[in-house]
């Protein structure tokens, strides 16, 4: 029958009543109590909170201070390049609630200047819009955009279409 409570009886084709299982007698194979991935919101990944404004601060301060040893210089050895990252990340585990890894914090570089080469494109484009573009449409940058921004050559945003 439907609609019956878990643990009342149900009725069979033949009348007769077949006692529900209850969840201190589930015998069906994969469902004992001892089973790892009976809860499986136990083993979901948990996410790292997002970079606070002052650990973003700290990246995009550090990055650009040591960006030709990072980016341009190539003759500079990989492990000087990585001990300098990890110099950073250091800094910014300092105030950071959560603790990052290098390869978290070159995500966040990148991600950073993703966006601000996207903004500056799409600013581009609307400056060359027939007319010239109205400046009440460009998206202006904040701080840390003006910075990475810094970083960036102006021949690359002007390659990107918006």
């Amino acid at each position: 029958m439907r609609g019956q409570r878990r643990g009342s009886p149900e009725e069979s084709q033949n009348g007769s009543q077949i006692p529900l299982q209850t969840e201190e007698d589930d015998s069906r194979p994969g469902t004992s109590q001892d089973d790892p991935y009976k809860n499986q919101d136990t083993y979901r990944k948990k996410r790292k909170s997002r970079f606070s404004a002052e650990e973003q601060e700290i990246l995009v301060k550090e990055v650009t201070e040591h960006q030709h040893q990072l980016f341009i210089t190539s003759k500079l050895p990989i492990s000087r390049r990585e001990a300098i990252w990890q110099q950073i990340v250091d800094k910014i585990n300092s105030v950071a609630e959560v603790c990052r890894t290098v390869t978290e914090c070159k995500k966040r570089w990148h991600d950073c200047k993703r966006m601000t080469k996207e903004k500056m494109a799409r600013n581009r484009k609307t400056a060359l819009q027939t007319g010239g573009g109205s400046p009440a449409h460009q998206e202006a940058l904040d701080h840390m955009e003006e910075m990475v921004a810094a970083v960036i050559p102006e021949e690359i945003v002007t390659w990107i279409q918006g």
